[in-house]
């Protein structure tokens, strides 16, 4: 039990540092009231005049470039010490500049321990500045706006994101900045998220306005340094997905990636969507009104909508979960409207027997129905290259098949009608092309099997021999839209 104890303790401590440890280094450098009488004693920061260190003062350095640091003092003409090292985001380092003996040598910068008492300083002296120039050291200030990185994900999980709107990171190995670029009123704002803590900076703070030009994508910014000094000669390009920060002299050129909403995280414009977070694919299971689609599709929706053909007309009506396998991301569904007739049969067969690698199988689905790729279903196919999944899931195939988002929860039919498994997933195509998985349909039938009533699953072949596009044709009228919000 004390061991428990220790191992939480242990925990907590590690978690508590690293979520307080500040994005810079600080340099404490000190020159203390016995140093010497009317000695000159510059700082230099990698051959940058800083400040003057009075006698009896402190130079607070934060350093947020940390790849590499060159302190100099110097008295400008004859005596000269550097120090080089790396610092570490978060560390704080002491120095004291020290006459040499006899005063003849010079002075020297010594590595301190621990910081050197008050009383030998004199406070009013203490100069506080930071690798981009004097902080202001206001941190307690509120921010600028009450957008936080969490506010504005859900603002376009609910509103939609429009073109650049999204969350870009610093492509950097030392300033870690994490900016949001959001339209509000008809007018690009950078709003600051992460990456310059124990500064002024708070999250939600206004790092940029865009100005408009003759083209979408190029605007001129009202910038905001890390000192807070105000800078109007940024140019700011917006292309592929990245963010670039150019000097109207055509120096300092910084680069940002989006990193939300991602590929297979669109969300969608409102105008298109009527307020819709998303949409995936389900199928019908049963002739009374039960669909079955992945958990993730509907995980936390406050409505479900399901649109399908009948006799060429297309039918909305509302869902409701009636039963769900997280681990395993399935989830039933019943359609919830006294308007649906039955069907007269599920012109499929359910298999749950494994499907041999090699096999040719295809996907029906509705792929960014809501956004770009229309409400019109999408046939694809390919082979089943594994009967494992995702490193080595064996409740999943591996298969060629392209899918999207939107497909999620969509069926997959071997070339005999059979449905074998439902669309769950794609590899990143960043890591490797045509890697999709989908849920093999033993596990579908598991979930069935507790379900609080009987359900016979769908055992019909009367398509078997037909051509693949008269299976399309039939089978499109028993897959299913879903929209959810």
């Amino acid at each position: 039990m004390y061991k428990k104890f220790l191992s939480t303790l242990l925990l907590v401590m590690i978690v508590n540092f690293v979520f307080s440890q500040n994005d810079y280094a600080t340099i404490n450098i000190y020159r203390t009231k016995a140093f010497c009488i009317g000695c000159s004693v510059k700082i230099l920061l990698n051959d940058v005049y800083m400040t003057q260190l009075e006698n009896g003062g402190k130079l607070e350095l934060k350093i947020f470039n940390t790849n590499g640091t060159k302190i100099t003092i110097t008295d400008g003409n004859n005596y000269r010490e550097n120090v080089t090292f790396r610092p570490r985001k978060g560390e704080t380092y002491y120095f004291n500049a020290q006459a040499r003996t006899p005063r003849a040598l010079g002075f020297r910068l010594d590595r301190l321990d621990k910081p050197i008492k008050t009383k030998k300083l004199k406070p009013e002296r203490f100069v506080s500045m930071s690798d981009v120039g004097v902080l202001d050291n206001n941190t307690t200030r509120n921010p600028d706006t009450e957008w936080t990185e969490e506010k504005l994900k859900k603002h376009w999980a609910d509103n939609g994101s429009k073109d650049i709107e999204g969350i870009y990171e610093k492509v950097s190995t030392s300033l870690e900045y994490e900016l949001a670029v959001l339209k509000e009123n008809n007018e690009y704002k950078l709003i600051y998220l992460a990456g310059a803590s124990g500064t002024s900076w708070n999250e939600g703070d206004i790092k940029a306005t865009l100005k408009k030009t003759a083209q979408f994508g190029l605007f001129k910014a009202n910038w905001f340094m890390l000192n807070k000094s105000f800078n109007n000669d940024i140019i700011i390009t917006f292309k592929n997905a990245t963010m670039s920060c150019l000097s109207e002299n055509g120096k300092d050129k910084k680069l940002y990636i989006k990193t939300y909403p991602t590929y297979d995280e669109v969300t969608n414009d409102n105008s298109l969507t009527s307020g819709w977070k998303g949409n995936g694919t389900g199928f019908f299971i049963s002739k009374d009104g039960l669909i079955t689609t992945n958990y993730h599709v509907i995980k936390d929706a406050s409505e479900i909508v399901v649109e399908f053909l009948r006799n060429g007309k297309k039918i909305s009506l509302n869902a409701t979960i009636v039963q769900s396998d997280k681990q395993n991301d399935l989830a039933i569904l019943k359609i919830q409207d006294n308007s649906f007739k039955s069907f007269e049969t599920i012109p499929y067969n359910f298999k749950t027997d494994i499907s041999d690698v090699g096999s040719s199988v295809f996907a029906l689905g509705y792929p960014m129905a809501l956004t770009i790729m229309g409400k019109e279903i999408k046939f694809t196919d390919g082979k089943i290259s594994s009967k494992t999944g995702y490193q080595g899931d064996i409740s999943s195939y591996q298969t060629t098949t392209p899918i999207q988002p939107g497909n999620s929860g969509g069926p997959l039919f071997d070339y005999e009608g059979n449905l074998i498994g439902i669309n769950a997933s794609i590899l990143r195509p960043d890591f490797a092309d045509n890697v999709s998985y989908s849920i093999k349909s033993s596990y579908l039938k598991n979930l069935v099997d507790v379900l609080p009533f009987s359900l016979s699953l769908p055992s019909s072949k009367t398509i078997a021999n037909k051509s693949l596009t008269e299976k399309i044709k039939i089978l499109s009228d028993y897959v299913v839209l879903i929209k959810v919000r």
